[in-house]
């Protein structure tokens, strides 16, 4: 009786062996190993896929500094899974580097220019230096250009105006007007009268000025 007890204990384990095996022979033949395509371009990875018995979908690509523009960036699954045959792969590819608009930096002064790019997170790549160009220390050109694209961590070089210019003035006509006058104005518009010589001249009022150093419309 435990003979055939135990011939009966076999048998149906021998055939839930057997099942087993069948399946697992089944579910291989029904599933395929994800290619890698990871790297390639989309019509490449797609043929490869579907020679591998899948179907490939092109997703919106991704912004992927490490791999050029229109190759493949990721893919799910990922290479090595095993799919079920006729299953689908997605690919994602790569747009490059994320890119931005550079922002218009002339006339901004040195510190508010580089506080402009950190935030951008670009970098200062160099900064040229020049005097006497504009009335204050401030960016006066910059390389890109404003409106330029740019990927983050570019570098950005500055021109810089690094000494103000001197003001300078048109000298006004005194020749004519009383010298108390021309003395009042001189002196409102922060200069110092140097001399003043009396001159006597036929026809002329005491005090009136006859000419003057600088002259009239020259720069100072």
């Amino acid at each position: 009786m435990l003979r055939w007890l135990l011939a009966g204990v076999g048998l149906f384990v021998g055939c839930g062996f057997a099942v087993w095996m069948v399946l697992l022979v089944s579910l291989r033949s029904s599933a395929t190993r994800v290619p890698d395509v990871v790297g390639m371009d989309a019509s490449r990875a797609s043929a490869l896929i579907q020679g591998s018995g899948l179907a490939a979908r092109i997703q919106e690509g991704i912004f992927d500094p490490r791999v050029p523009s229109g190759r493949i960036s990721s893919q799910r699954p990922p290479a090595g899974f095993q799919a079920k045959r006729g299953g689908t792969v997605l690919l994602y590819p790569s747009l490059g580097k994320a890119v931005q608009k550079l922002g218009d930096l002339t006339g901004l002064p040195v510190s508010l220019a580089e506080a402009e790019l950190e935030s951008e997170h670009l970098t200062l790549e160099r900064s040229c230096a020049v005097e006497g160009e504009a009335d204050a220390v401030v960016v006066l050109a910059q390389m890109p250009a404003p409106g330029t694209l740019v990927a983050p961590q570019s570098g950005v070089t500055l021109l810089v105006n690094r000494t103000p210019r001197a003001r300078r003035y048109v000298m006004p006509e005194f020749v004519g007007a009383a010298e108390p006058d021309a003395t009042r104005v001189i002196r409102a518009l922060g200069f110092q009268l140097a001399t003043v010589q009396p001159v006597a001249y036929p026809g002329i009022a005491a005090g009136t000025v006859l000419r003057q150093d600088p002259p009239a419309g020259g720069p100072v």
